[in-house]
Order: structure tokens, then C-alpha cells, then sequence
């Protein structure tokens, strides 16, 4: 938080108190003034009490941010240690000794096959095609 922000946070939740019970106890007695003086001393100190807020929730998020990028930071290095970043990727088709069943290769579906809810994005044959091309 800035040194500004720092100094004048206590001071304005107090007056932020302060008004509000000054505006309380002008409306229970019945007076004007007092209740107009504690409105406009409650409105006073609502920007400076947004502004500390707002530089605590910056500084907060920005404390979080450095924490999380340093803890990211020491995962990777035990990665590295423990040698999980150097082994090789999978092939694609599995690996030896796996089974066609476990594989995910690709996979084509004639229109005929489709269910009743989807249609294909374009006619696989030039006699369905009712689209005029101009």
C-alpha cells in the first residue's frame, strides 16, 4: 500500500463512524443540523476509504501473483530434478503391445451412419445438394 494510502485509511473509517453515528443520533433526537452534519461527514470519507481499499486489494493480488509465479517455479525445478521433463511423449498410436481397441485414432462415420440429431456440414453427394450458387 502507498504511504498515502497508509496514512489516511484510519482516519477515514473513523469519520466514516463517526458520521454515521452523528446522522443516527440527529435522526433519533429530531435535529437537523446534527443529522446533516453526520451525512456529510459519513459522504466525505467515502473516497478515501475506496481508494485504500482499492490499493489494499492491488497490492493483495499482487503478493498472490508473485507467490504463485515462485511456487510454479519451484514445481518445475523438482520436475526437473526428478527427471520428469527429459522421459520421451507416447507415440501416437499407443506404444507397442497396446491394442487396437486402446488406441484413439481417428474415426469416419459414412451420413448414413449419423444419428437423427445431426447433420453433416455438407452433402457427400451432388444429389442432395439444393444450394444455388449464384
Amino acid at each position: 500500500m502507498t504511504p498515502l494510502a497508509r496514512r489516511i485509511y484510519a482516519p477515514s473509517v473513523t469519520s466514516g463512524a463517526l458520521g454515521t453515528a452523528l446522522a443516527l443520533v440527529g435522526v433519533i433526537c429530531d435535529s437537523f443540523d446534527l443529522w446533516r452534519l453526520g451525512l456529510v461527514a459519513l459522504v466525505a470519507s467515502i473516497p478515501a476509504l475506496c481508494y485504500c481499499l482499492a490499493h489494499r486489494a492491488a497490492q493483495a493480488s499482487d503478493d498472490q501473483l508473485a507467490e504463485t509465479h515462485s511456487a510454479g517455479y519451484r514445481l518445475a525445478l523438482r520436475h526437473v530434478s526428478l527427471g520428469l521433463l527429459d522421459s520421451p511423449a507416447a507415440p501416437p498410436d499407443g506404444g507397442e503391445g497396446v491394442g487396437e481397441e486402446d488406441t484413439q485414432g481417428i474415426c469416419t462415420i459414412r451420413s448414413g451412419d449419423l444419428p437423427n440429431n445431426v447433420r453433416p456440414f455438407r452433402p457427400r453427394d451432388s444429389k442432395g445438394n439444393d444450394r444455388k450458387v449464384v
